[in-house]
């Protein structure tokens, strides 16, 4: 069946969401008559159920396209291959757990006939959200903002809108390791900010474990900041001046006095604490390293099952 060219293109990356699909397809084709032309770009990312199963049986009322990953490649890499993918005017990337409520879309684009060209939307918290994501939360944002020229909004989410030109500048930016929070408001285009209430999970549980989180937020430090690096450097150069200012004292206290020189305690003391700091910025040298080795290895950022299924 052939379509039109949409006006909006709407990205939803699953993992493991065979409960929650049917929920989804009812909340979007309640939408149907506030929506312009649509297409509902849904990307599989390497999932272990019968999500995609569940995609191709269930009916929705927009053209539907099914991208099915060889296998888990993570959120990020699923929302840039159903970006690609898309055709519309404007593209709009959601969650498929429902905790981004799509009755918010309409409202987006009328933001952006107003001339906004990217629509942000802001989490509410509230005690569904578990304590630990929220603190963890708050400190990697106050981390990046205090070391980042770019300042990203704290709760900003992947539940955005954006025309056609922030599109394909995002995908003209070729880094490897996408940050695209980050990404988004580096851009720098006129922008407004939607605030939300994040809903209950229609099924399931939350597919960003700690260790994602962290692989996330190394990913968003190292892709905004070069502090790091010269915090090392300027570290490690004090630590080697007060290293050598102290050895010539010691030096200088032995010739004086003839005698071997006492508190090795506190020469101990200050050994392993320059070994410490100096382990210390090493490792975050290989942070960075390591984002240059994923950099220059220049592998896909996802590998599609097969081509692109379209279903009415």
């Amino acid at each position: 069946m052939k379509y039109p060219l949409p006006q909006l293109s709407i990205v939803i990356p699953l993992y493991n969401e065979e409960l929650a699909i049917a929920a989804l397809f009812t909340r979007l084709n309640k939408l149907k008559k506030k929506l312009p032309t649509t297409e509902v770009i849904l990307v599989n990312d390497g999932s272990q159920d019968r999500t995609a199963e569940k995609v191709e049986s269930l009916s929705l009322n927009y053209e539907k396209k099914l991208l099915d990953f060889s296998r888990n490649f993570g959120h990020q890499a699923a929302l840039l291959a159903g970006m690609e993918v898309a055709r519309g005017k404007f593209v709009v990337t959601m969650d498929g757990d429902l905790q981004h409520p799509p009755e918010l879309i309409p409202e987006m684009l009328a933001k952006h006939r107003k001339g906004a060209e990217i629509v942000l939307t802001k989490r509410i918290d509230t005690e569904s959200v578990p304590l630990l994501k929220r603190l963890t939360s708050r400190v990697f944002y106050f981390l990046i903002n205090s070391i980042s020229q770019t300042r990203i909004g704290e709760n900003i989410s992947d539940f955005r809108s954006m025309d056609r030109q922030t599109v394909d500048v995002l995908l003209a930016m070729k880094e490897k390791r996408k940050f695209l929070r980050g990404m988004v408001q580096w851009i720098g285009f006129q922008t407004i900010i939607l605030p939300f209430t994040v809903q209950r999970r229609a099924a399931g549980t939350s597919k960003y474990s700690l260790q994602k989180m962290m692989r996330l937020a190394f990913d968003g430090v190292t892709s905004f900041s070069t502090v790091p690096l010269y915090f090392s450097g300027f570290f490690s150069v004090a630590l080697f001046l007060a290293a050598f200012f102290y050895g010539v004292y010691v030096i200088v206290i032995r010739i004086e006095s003839g005698s071997v020189v006492s508190g090795w305690a506190s020469m101990l003391l200050v050994t392993l604490t320059i070994g410490g700091f100096l382990s210390l910025f090493l490792g975050l040298i290989g942070v960075y390293l390591a984002a240059i080795y994923d950099e220059l290895k220049a592998r896909p950022t996802y590998i599609l099952r097969q081509k692109l299924r379209k279903k009415s």
